[in-house]
């Protein structure tokens, strides 16, 4: 059974991405703010909103500890923001100064990703808040991105249509093409590494423009070699799919759409539990 607890309606604009730590719930912007709100009993933090960027906040992400907030902008710029007192610690100005629309932290958080309008992708160390590398993807716009739970490999998603794994030296490990007709809108990890015999598997869910919510095994075999194969095709909405995450047990997967829905579903079984009705647009 679900119910609704209650409804935010603080920012002046559409609200593009929102992201819980432990203790906080962040939602971002395109009024260009961030707020912050006790995810106890959802009250507005003291130094909520934040503001520091020129346009529209396309995406939030927290630190694995909760006391740094990331978030990307299509001023260029990636915002580390303390959780704390909510001052600005960093500004990540985005090599070639392309609107950034991805960011995420490695759940180890020594790495921060993130992806912009060109296709081009900056992986910073984020205790030095240092850029170790770049890449891209050409002739698209970054629009995904997912830390695995090992913390050694992220995957990305395009509006191109496709995945991407990748690690820490920006080497290209898997590409699968077409994975989402008409493009991708968004990526995750789940939490759970699984393993037997010669193989290590990740499970990954993305979501796209063909209304499409699919849950993916990522194997990586004992050669080194990664495959990568669709295990459900979930069509349980009925306009593009935007986002979707897991829980934080992996049991629990959940996807919002266009059509003014939220689905959750069974992750393991890709069984539908729930649809959520009660937004408007």
């Amino acid at each position: 059974m679900t119910s609704l607890i209650c409804t935010l309606q603080h920012h002046q604009d559409d609200v593009n991405w929102c992201a819980f730590s432990a203790k906080l719930l962040a939602t971002c912007s395109g009024d260009k703010t961030l707020r912050i709100y006790d995810a106890r009993d959802f009250s507005e933090l003291p130094f909520s909103p934040l503001t520091g960027h020129g346009y529209s906040v396309h995406c939030c992400c927290f630190s694995n500890c909760g006391q740094f907030l990331a978030s990307c902008s299509t001023d260029a710029t990636t915002v580390i923001w303390s959780m704390v007192s909510g001052e600005i610690e960093a500004v990540l100005e985005h090599p070639g100064r392309s609107p950034v629309r991805i960011c995420a932290f490695s759940p180890d958080s020594l790495h921060l990703v993130s992806g912009a309008s060109d296709g081009t992708l900056a992986l910073w160390d984020f205790p030095s808040r240092q850029l170790r590398r770049t890449g891209a993807v050409n002739d698209t716009t970054m629009v995904a991105c997912s830390f695995s739970p090992c913390s050694q490999m992220f995957m990305t998603g395009s509006t191109y249509g496709d995945l991407r794994l990748w690690d820490l030296r920006m080497n290209q490990l898997h590409a699968e093409k077409n994975a989402h007709d008409l493009g991708i809108s968004c990526c995750t990890f789940a939490p759970n590494i699984l393993s037997g015999g010669q193989v290590v598997q990740f499970r990954v869910a993305s979501c796209g423009q063909d209304s499409l919510l699919k849950i993916w095994a990522i194997n990586k075999l004992s050669s080194g070699a990664y495959k990568m194969k669709l295990l459900h095709a979930l069509n349980g909405q009925s306009a593009p799919v935007l986002s979707c995450a897991y829980s934080s047990d992996g049991q629990l997967l959940v996807s919002g759409s266009v059509d003014k829905t939220v689905t959750i579903y069974d992750a393991e079984n890709a069984v539908l539990l729930y649809r959520l009705k009660q937004h408007e647009r």
